[in-house]
């Protein structure tokens, strides 16, 4: 009988084997090159930019190993990568959760503490899927005001050529405009963390700034796009960069032996903000009534909006129909007044927005900003179930009286059966909505966002919840807006006498008792800590109430009161 095997022979066949065995087991190791990964090693978070699909792989099977800084292992072994998954991975006796995203990657490295102002050297790296990487050295701050209480704070950035000679450097991002300034948006108060920026979308798809001939770039409005942020290798979670409302953004003319173009912010509640009142003013200030001084930076002159703001306020109203539109752009006024209702934008009637003026004589007109509240919620994120008002301030309350062929009322009838039948439906403003929470629930943003901030809840009930808020909105406003406005029986609504409704909390400093009165009834009473989280609740029907604190820890609170219609925060010390 023919001896088939060898002793040599068998030896080799057991090899080749056993080497089969442990490739197979061992499986694919993936290998993502350092600048598409990030890893707070804190959290035991790592972040992967890379497009899957060209991750380069060694071995045949199921993934088991992911190199980066080093070689991490997967606790099970994944057959297929997707970026609506996390995965456990191991290094040494460290673990850590895997994700991949699609969403541009930010790292920002600061050696001094980023604060209020002044604003710290820092650099700046941006990772793309398409594997395109921006660097820079920036100036870095905290922004907003309020905001700034919330645990998750947004930033501006400020771009530089260097950290030594600290000129500002003009550069692109995203595919938006070419400038050295930029804003990290946290939308901390955000519940889905897509109000803002739909509705700052739908507002560039209602209105256009009226010198778009002359000024092809000129954009009333801005863009935003998400990315995910690292501070410090920490990560923080989701943001939006953002573009600014400045003179570039608008194309106003430049300063030239002269003022000629003019910008203003509402950045406080006052009464030339909502044309309720007419302050002195001081060229020495950049403030004036709730307004913020932007531009010219080479001279401060309050005479020309404080003499709009006069002419609002005080004119005769043969003399104000008769100029209002030489003064204000009407087709501004009128798209405004609309978003304004459509979104229900109570936060910005006055405060949160701009007001600026192309060149010398030409008319004002409004720039939205700050669009968090809105679509059914508050400043703060909560829900403010109101779909039956308009929203008004000084201005639009003279405006509203404008009965004439031509005038405010009826460009407003005309202009709302417009949007209704393109982009003012329900299907086409839903449908933003649900774009934007898709793509970060694709990308299991939400998921990193709870691990990180731990006040966040993704409540999938919100999309049900602006749908039907819409639909109720829509149906008061095609009454409002509709016949009804030429024959004038809508009652205004400002979004100051809802906010200012009478609210007291005393004593304040306290260590026992809170009293409690409000006048809106009956109402809830929330008390957060500084980082957001819900310390105490009670739902209150009278008048005068007394509600025991004596159990919270000393320290600084919100306490915020809020019925149907009306909502009021002030701070709240425990000694």
């Amino acid at each position: 009988m023919r001896k088939f095997f060898t002793t040599n022979n068998l030896i080799i066949i057991f090899i080749v084997i056993i080497i089969t065995i442990v490739n197979a087991v061992a499986g694919v190791t993936l290998t993502v090159s350092p600048k598409f990964y990030h890893i707070d090693h804190k959290k035991g978070l790592i972040l992967v930019n890379q497009n899957i699909n060209e991750i380069s792989i060694v071995g045949e099977g199921a993934i088991s190993d992911i190199q980066l800084d080093r070689k991490y292992s997967f606790i099970e072994s994944v057959p297929v990568l997707s970026t609506t998954n996390s995965y456990q991975v191991k290094s040494e006796e460290s673990m850590y959760t895997l994700y991949f995203t699609q969403l541009p990657v930010v790292q920002i490295g600061a050696k001094k503490e980023i604060a209020d102002s002044p604003s710290v050297y820092a650099g700046f790296s941006m990772s793309e899927i398409t594997g395109v990487v921006t660097e820079s050295a920036i100036g870095i701050e905290i922004r907003g005001s309020f905001s700034q209480t919330f645990p998750k704070n947004s930033y501006e950035l400020n771009f530089l050529n260097d950290t030594v000679t600290a000129q500002s450097r003009d550069i692109r991002l995203l595919q938006m405009r070419t400038d050295n300034k930029w804003n990290l948006q946290a939308m901390y108060n955000e519940p889905l963390r897509i109000r803002s920026k739909v509705s700052n979308e739908l507002w560039q798809n209602i209105h256009q700034i009226y010198y778009k001939d002359k000024e092809p770039e000129a954009k009333n409005g801005i863009d935003m796009v998400y990315v995910e942020l690292f501070v410090n290798a920490e990560y923080k979670g989701v943001y939006t960069l953002s573009e600014r409302v400045d003179r570039k953004q608008l194309k106003l003319k430049k300063y030239n032996n002269g003022i000629k173009g003019e910008l203003y912010k509402g950045s406080e509640w006052g009464g030339a903000v909502t044309f309720t009142a007419l302050p002195p003013f001081d060229n020495t200030s950049l403030t004036w009534g709730g307004f913020e001084y932007k531009h010219p930076e080479e001279e401060t002159n309050w005479s020309s909006i404080y003499n709009f703001v006069d002419f609002v306020k005080n004119s005769p109203n043969e003399e104000f129909y008769r100029d209002y539109q030489k003064k204000f752009n009407l087709e501004n006024a009128v798209d405004y007044f609309i978003f304004l209702n459509l979104s229900r934008a109570a936060d910005n009637t006055g405060k949160n927005i701009y007001i600026a003026k192309y060149k010398t004589d030409d008319p004002y007109y409004y720039v939205p900003w700050d669009l968090d509240g809105v679509f059914g919620t508050d400043w703060q994120g909560w829900n403010i179930n109101v779909t039956n008002d308009i929203l008004s301030n000084g201005f639009y309350d003279r405006l509203m009286q404008d009965r004439s062929v031509n005038g405010f009322r009826a460009a407003v009838n005309r202009r709302w059966a417009e949007l209704r039948a393109t982009v003012v439906t329900e299907e086409f403003i839903l449908a933003k909505f649900r774009n934007n929470y898709d793509y970060l629930l694709a990308n299991n943003v939400y998921e990193r966002e709870r691990k990180t901030w731990r006040a966040f809840e993704r409540d999938a009930e919100q999309l049900t919840y602006i749908s039907t808020w819409l639909k109720n909105r829509l149906d008061y406003l095609d009454v409002a807006f509709g016949s009804s406005l030429i024959a004038p029986n809508v009652v205004l609504s400002t979004a100051n006498n809802q906010i200012n409704a009478a609210f007291q909390l005393y004593p304040n400093p306290t260590s026992d008792y809170l009293t409690i009165t409000f006048d809106s009834m009956p109402f809830e009473l929330i008390i957060q800590d500084m980082n957001g989280k819900v310390i105490l609740t009670s739902a209150l029907s009278g008048k005068l109430n007394k509600i025991a604190v004596h159990h919270l820890k000393r320290g600084m609170y919100m306490a915020t009161v809020k019925s149907d219609k009306n909502i009021k925060t002030q701070k709240l010390l425990i000694n």
